[in-house]
Parts: C-alpha cells; sequence; structure tokens
C-alpha cells in the first residue's frame, strides 16, 4: 500500500498536480498502557493533527508495546518504518548522546522544575539534537519521577552497595545507579516482571503508577523514594516520514507535538498520586529514605559523565538556569 501511495505521488507530481490534499496515514507507537500519560500524549497528539488537516492527516495509536520495544521502534522510525514514538529520553541517547545530560541523577528537584526546564529554551535546544538522526523532535512530554521499587528496602544510601537493580537501556541511568554502589542490569521492559520474580535483580525504578498499570506490585515488597531521576520522554517523529509531508502539514504535526507534551502533564500528575495511594491499598511499603546521602553520593559521578556528554556543560547550565 505504501509503495502503490509512493507511485501515485510521483505520477502527481510529474502531471503538475498538488499533492497538499492527498490523505496521509501515521502510525504512532509506545510501550505504556492506555491509563498512561504516554496514551494522553498520543491521543492530543492524534485529535489535533486530525483537526488541523480537516482529516487530512489520521494517526493510528498502537500501545502497550504492540510495535516492539523504544529502542526498536527508535530504530524503525529513523528508517521510516514507524512513523511516531512516544519514548522514554533515555533509549534515545544511544542515538542522540547529547541527551545523556538529562539522566545525570539528581538533576531537577522535583517534577514540576522539570517539566518547566523541558518545556523552556533549554529543551527546545535538546530537542534539536533529534532533529541530526533522521528523526524530529516534536516536544518532551512530562517527566518520571523515579523510584526503587523491588524486594528489599532501601533506607539508607548505603542500602544500594550491591543492589541488582534493572535500568532502562542508557547510558546515563546505568552510570548514575553504578556510581551508587548498585550492580546496573539493563534489560528490556517486557522482561522485569520474571526477572524480580526470579531474583535475577533485587528491584528497578520506576514511576508509581506503572507498578498499578503494569501489575508489578504481584512481585513487589518495597517501594523506596529515592527520586534518583526525573526522567524525560519525548514524542518523535520519523525523518523519512516528516520529509513527505508538505510544509504546512509538518508545522501541523510540530503544534501537535506541542499540545501532546501539554496534555501529558496534568494525566501524569494524578496518575502518580493515585499510583503511590494503589501502592499503599497493596500492602507495599512506602520507604522514605533521607536523600542527602544519596544526593552527595550520586551527583560525585557528574564530573566523569560530563566528560563523554557532547555540549554536556553547556546544556547542564542551560537546564539548571531555567
Amino acid at each position: 500500500m505504501k509503495l502503490i501511495t509512493k507511485r501515485l505521488l510521483v505520477t502527481l507530481g510529474m502531471l503538475g498536480l498538488s499533492t497538499s490534499a492527498m490523505a496521509v496515514e501515521l502510525t504512532l507507537g509506545h510501550v505504556l498502557t492506555e491509563d498512561s500519560h504516554y496514551q494522553a500524549a498520543a491521543t492530543a497528539f492524534a485529535k489535533a493533527v486530525e483537526e488541523r488537516s480537516n482529516g487530512e492527516i489520521t494517526v493510528s495509536i498502537f500501545p502497550a508495546g504492540q510495535l516492539g520495544g523504544e529502542v526498536q521502534m527508535i530504530q524503525n522510525a529513523r528508517s521510516g518504518a514507524l512513523d511516531v514514538v512516544v519514548t522514554g529520553e533515555p533509549p534515545l541517547e544511544n542515538t542522540v548522546p547529547e541527551l545523556t545530560v538529562l539522566s545525570l541523577p539528581y538533576l531537577f528537584s522535583d517534577v514540576a522544575a522539570a517539566n518547566a526546564a523541558l518545556q523552556g529554551p533549554a529543551g527546545d535546544k535538546l530537542l534539536g539534537y533529534i532533529d541530526n538522526h533522521d528523526l524530529v523532535g516534536l516536544g518532551f512530554l512530562s517527566v518520571f519521577e523515579r523510584n526503587v521499587y523491588g524486594t528489599k528496602p532501601v533506607r539508607t544510601h548505603e542500602d544500594m552497595n550491591g543492589f541488582k537493580i534493572r535500568v532502562i537501556q542508557g547510558p546515563g541511568f546505568v552510570g548514575a545507579y553504578e556510581a551508587l554502589g548498585a550492580q546496573s542490569t539493563p534489560m528490556a521492559y517486557s522482561e522485569v516482571f520474571l526477572a524480580l520474580q526470579s531474583g535475577v535483580v533485587d528491584g528497578a525504578e520506576a514511576s508509581p503508577e506503572q507498578l498499578i498499570q503494569d501489575k508489578f506490585v504481584e512481585a513487589t515488597d518495597f517501594y523506596n523514594l529515592t527520586r534518583v531521576h526525573h526522567m524525560g520522554a519525548a514524542i518523535v517523529m520519523s525523518g523519512p516520514s516528516f520529509a513527505k509531508l508538505t510544509p504546512e502539514q509538518q508545522e501541523m504535526v510540530r503544534q501537535a507535538g506541542k499540545d501532546a507534551a501539554a496534555a501529558s502533564i496534568p494525566v501524569y500528575e494524578a496518575n502518580y498520586v493515585e499510583g503511590l495511594e494503589a501502592l499503599k491499598q497493596a500492602g507495599i511499603e512506602i520507604v522514605e529514605p533521607d536523600l542527602a546521602g544519596f544526593k552527595e553520593k550520586a551527583k560525585g559521578s557528574w564530573e566523569t559523565l560530563l566528560t563523554n556528554i557532547p555540549d554536556g556543560q553547556q546544556n547542564l547550565e542551560a537546564l539548571q538556569a531555567e
């Protein structure tokens, strides 16, 4: 079908006919559930482009990893096999190393501060790096507050020593937890539940609503409010797919990315509160450690991590200035 569409566009162009009214069907994938702020962003994006284009552009949404994991979807977007991805930022780091600055531990004080930085000029600059890799950065969604959960409590920073933790497949997250003394174990999100049940890992890190939405409560005893990261997330379009759009359609898509970002923030805030309460109701112990020791130890890794991040120091300063 796509091949036929391409041939038709070429034929119309040769005849000197406008292709601006041709229907465009976009496919969007993400790994979270339909209750997540990823889905809220995807839905807002689809609605915005369809309305702005008067139905000329439509979007089909595939949540819950139906189109693969985030690393796989990012690569498919770069090749043009997938049109749009809503993804956590760390899986983008292998492709866009400048983004690794966002994985510095304790970079932001809270969710509000992180969102303010990423919705401002510093965030726009970081999105620009994505455009150099056969992708188009359309917007940063609400960050996640990432906390350590699993079968062991983390009451002091010493409890992280030797803690076998699944981390997102991004160099910044691996380095951050190793700085805290943990044994970082990158693995696909789909493998985490069995890894917890079997003792392959002692824990993982996530936002509270994810444990409820993805039923990790069945393999979790403790949720530790370590707040190591406020993890960015982004809506990203395939560069090849974007290039096929008219300039007018491209602007519609960019504006829809902003709508998606705005829609995600209140949904995440509500999901976080509800998720933490649901964990308590499920009998999971909520541990609130003193974070001073965590911050001191983790921030000691910044200098080493920054040496491997292109434009790291200047982007760090821009983020902290927001």
